[in-house]
């Protein structure tokens, strides 16, 4: 994992045929791509962040800004809790220790009060640029999965193309079909292609993000 954004972002230009000294494809534009493109990824295959102490936030607790899904709660640490999973007609009783907890709203909340941290070990979004100028940043994505980012901002680009292209004369109502744009198909292909390399990495079936069973 040391491909940088100045690299992939060379890597995509090369791909578009966009090298020239004007190019058509703006940084920002691909950058933006970009990040859709790891979003996507992570999805599938998120990051793994262990043992992550969270901070105080009213009356629970902030998840991280890269959480996606939670693998292990520790309250103190070594101590494992249990998610709450809501049932019609169940009660949920406070207790002076915890040994439930919930997500909701962007924090995690307990079903009771305790001075110790609180450790997640959860699933992240990748790290993407936080600007496009942000060219030595480094991405966390696998050198050997970039491949799928270029193919995701690669039909992206096709997709704004054929919007544009689909609001020419020959394209408006009366003057051809609205089916007909010779982009579409392109852009088709390249997602299909997208979707179809992480169907081989995944195995060919859907991703489990398993969770641990029941720890007492």
């Amino acid at each position: 994992m040391t491909t940088t954004w100045a690299q992939l972002l060379k890597d995509l230009r090369e791909d578009l045929q966009d090298t020239g000294g004007n190019p058509r494809w703006t940084n920002y534009l691909l950058w933006l791509y970009t990040k859709d493109a790891v979003r996507d990824y992570s999805i599938w295959f998120p990051k793994r962040q262990d043992s992550v102490t969270l901070l105080v936030s009213g009356d629970g607790y902030a998840l991280p800004a890269d959480f996606y899904e939670d693998i292990l709660v520790e309250c103190p640490e070594d101590t494992f809790l249990e998610r709450r999973r809501g049932r019609p007609g169940i009660r949920f009783i406070t207790k002076t220790t915890p040994n439930l907890y919930h997500i909701d709203g962007g924090l995690l909340y307990l079903n009771g009060s305790s001075s110790d941290d609180v450790i997640l070990t959860y699933f992240a979004i990748h790290s993407i640029p936080t600007t496009e100028k942000d060219k030595t940043f480094v991405f966390t994505v696998p050198d050997g999965d970039l491949e799928l980012l270029r193919l995701y901002v690669k039909g992206q680009v096709h997709g704004q193309m054929r919007g544009k292209q689909s609001r020419l004369d020959r394209f408006e109502p009366g003057a051809g079909r609205r089916d007909d744009n010779p982009l579409e198909p392109e852009t088709h292909i390249l997602m299909n292609e997208y979707y179809s390399k992480i169907a081989l990495r995944v195995g060919g079936g859907a991703v489990v993000l398993t969770r641990p069973g029941r720890i007492r």
